[in-house]
């Protein structure tokens, strides 16, 4: 894998040593491939973190799911690292660790969020996946032809944390867990559609439309999660896409108040209204 003569092109380098480019309409623009490569391994780091806190944590009090929990921070990241050593790249992953301040979260926040982000994770990837695998004319890195048997890894994670949720029926079976359940849907696919729509280029590189990957991967996920959570969402309605857009295009006005030459003041001033259309 190589960039061609700074053009963020990616060409593909096969076994017998040809030069494939992805140019016309198979064109992947290597800096957008790239940065999807980077914020996949930095939230999977994410991960990885999480579990071997607790594997580590519950060792002495329960071994069997402390092991388990070992188990699944290997798995975090391991194949999207050595992708971006395909770039000449590393990510100092252990700067994360020192930088950013850790937060105290309940267990079964853990538990909602957690499953979600691996479920979401497997739609999204097994998604690529399949449509590259429908067309490979689009298939301008080698990494995307091992997600099938990578992304099984997010699925049996977010069926670990469906099996420690029934567990525990009391973060299932009351009202709160209805709320808690409904709140963590719409912060988890929310926040995906609005990260995608900022960055479209890696999506329509592979011949992807980003608004409609997005939704199939949230109704998937949202059919997956109805199994073991209270309540979803009525993402299928189409009211709740609706919804989505106006919050995108709010987000980009938002962008682009902070990124005028307006001072301090005036740049809050003008997001007041906007932040508040984006709240209700």
């Amino acid at each position: 894998m190589e960039t061609d003569g700074g053009r963020g092109v990616v060409v593909v380098v096969t076994t017998d040593g040809v030069r494939k480019g992805c140019g016309g309409h198979n064109r992947c623009r290597g800096r957008a491939a790239v940065e999807f490569l980077e914020r996949s391994c930095t939230a999977e780091f994410s991960g990885f973190l999480l579990y071997k806190e607790l594997g580590r944590r519950l060792k002495k009090t329960n071994p069997v799911v402390a092991e388990i929990f070992s188990l699944m921070s290997r798995d975090e990241a391991r194949f999207l690292n050595k992708g971006l050593s395909d770039f000449n790249l590393a990510l100092d992953l252990g700067f994360l660790t020192k930088a950013r301040k850790y937060t105290f979260f309940k267990p079964k926040f853990i538990f909602y969020a957690t499953y979600l982000s691996e479920k979401i994770g497997y739609w999204r990837y097994i998604t690529i996946y399949r449509h590259l695998k429908e067309n490979p004319e689009y298939q301008c890195y080698p990494i995307f032809k091992y997600f099938e048997n990578w992304c099984q890894d997010e699925n049996r994670h977010g069926d670990f944390f469906s099996a420690l949720m029934k567990a525990q029926p009391q973060f299932l079976n009351d009202w709160k867990a209805k709320l808690w359940s409904r709140f963590f849907c719409l912060s988890v696919y929310v926040t995906m559609y609005l990260n995608d729509c900022q960055r479209t280029a890696f999506y329509e590189g592979i011949g992807l439309n980003t608004k409609e990957f997005d939704m199939h991967v949230i109704i998937e996920t949202n059919r997956t999660t109805a199994r073991i959570f209270p309540a979803v969402l009525d993402v299928e309605n189409p009211e709740f896409q609706r919804k989505l857009d106006r919050m995108v295009a709010i987000n980009e006005k938002l962008q682009d108040i902070g990124q005028s030459d307006d001072n301090g003041l005036v740049k809050n001033l003008k997001r007041v209204p906007l932040i508040a259309a984006f709240v209700s």
